[in-house]
């Protein structure tokens, strides 16, 4: 399992603890995210001023959150906009890193623009109401799809706090949220999406409003929050609460819209279903394998018996059928559970960093910490166990 941190007590401390505990992971997002940003033509000082222009946004959407990333900067040893940066990632990527320059680079572009494989992540997410599952659970589960290196930087943060909702979050070290689920059952998954006037104004970034998210009751509140917020970039959050509520929410800077479930499940991958945010939606020429991808979990969702249960949603997450891979490639490396591409430098090779299947009801997890298809799932829940 991944490291598991539990930080409690007022914003500051929690961050302040989070950054000393977890420094080297930290180092490592930053390792990581100034190597993609430089490969893309920014700096890492140039990725801090960036950075630095959202500070008043993030200070703006309250919880807490700009004193967390302060204190995260003080524990770990870094400056605040370096913080920042990470949080902000999304936004200062800019939509393809095709201007990297290694040994053998044409021809693992050749390979990956076929692939998409220099997306800004390609994860498959699906959600299945409490009247679909054997136990009457709301489940959310998904593959968080990244660069490989990174998967020795992702942590799980146990998060108790006085006036707002515990949460449990599986995040990359030095960002406050990603996926996750709070003490009111509520789970928030995440999908990339990009659209033709991302960055093109100032906004929320994608991972402050995961973290806003875990703030909130229900998904219901959760979608009329990105209704009276502007964005800065476009995402999918995928939600469910124990009501059986189930939601895939796209938001992009322009606007939000809430796709329902059919038959009580939710699937989404890496591009806008919604018909009017549709018309942004930048060209899919390197994301090649999004829509294959989403036609893959809906059938397996189609062949589904009336009441599922965690098997069938991990067997989803561990699918490598790829199909609709591109001709002669291997298809592993653009399924579900996405298999690195050995003949690309390790800098390039995007794979599944981990599968999820969020329990709502019950308020945990059961994580897969590598490719989905190679380990098992273990569990891990929002309530310490007693002792603990």
């Amino acid at each position: 399992m991944f490291p598991t941190l539990t930080l409690s007590g007022e914003p500051f401390a929690r961050g302040l603890e989070c950054g000393r505990t977890a420094r080297t992971q930290i180092a490592g997002s930053i390792r990581c995210y100034a190597a993609l940003f430089a490969a893309c033509g920014v700096d890492w000082r140039h990725a801090q001023q960036r950075a630095a222009q959202y500070r008043d946004i993030v200070e703006g959407c309250g919880g807490g959150i700009i004193e967390e990333i302060e204190g995260l900067a003080t524990g770990s040893g870094f400056h605040v906009n370096e913080i920042l940066a990470l949080n902000c990632r999304t936004e200062i990527l800019p939509p393809s890193f095709l201007g990297m320059d290694y040994p053998d680079s044409a021809q693992a572009r050749s390979r990956n623009a076929a692939m998409g494989l220099f997306d800004l992540g390609e994860c498959t997410s699906v959600a299945v109401s409490g009247e679909r599952t054997a136990d009457g659970h709301t489940r959310v589960a998904q593959n968080w799809d990244w660069v490989g290196f990174q998967r020795a930087n992702v942590i799980v943060l146990r998060v108790e706090r006085e006036g707002w909702p515990d949460y449990l979050t599986l995040t990359e070290a030095g960002i406050i949220a990603k996926i996750g689920v709070n003490e009111h059952g509520l789970a928030v998954g995440l999908n990339i999406l990009r659209a033709r006037n991302d960055r093109d104004q100032p906004g929320i970034p994608v991972h402050i409003f995961q973290r806003m998210a875990l703030d909130c009751a229900n998904v219901e509140d959760v979608v009329s929050l990105a209704n009276s917020l502007q964005f800065a970039a476009s995402s999918n959050a995928i939600l469910g609460d124990p009501s059986g509520h189930v939601t895939s929410l796209e938001y992009s800077p322009s606007g939000a819209a809430a796709i329902g479930p059919d038959d009580g499940v939710v699937a989404h991958t890496n591009h806008f279903c919604d018909g009017r945010l549709a018309t942004w939606q930048a060209p899919l020429a390197q994301m090649l394998t999004t829509e294959p991808r989403l036609d893959c979990a809906n059938r397996h969702i189609v062949s589904w018996p009336d009441h599922i249960d965690d098997v069938d949603l991990a067997a989803l997450l561990r699918d490598e059928s790829g199909v609709g891979t591109a001709p002669g490639v291997e298809a592993r490396l653009g399924a579900v559970c996405r298999h690195p591409d050995p003949s690309a430098p390790p800098e390039l090779r995007v794979e599944s960093i981990f599968g999820v299947i969020i329990d709502c009801n019950a308020r945990c997890m059961l994580v897969a910490p590598g490719l989905p298809s190679a380990v098992d799932f273990e569990a891990v829940a929002l309530s310490r166990s007693p002792g603990a």
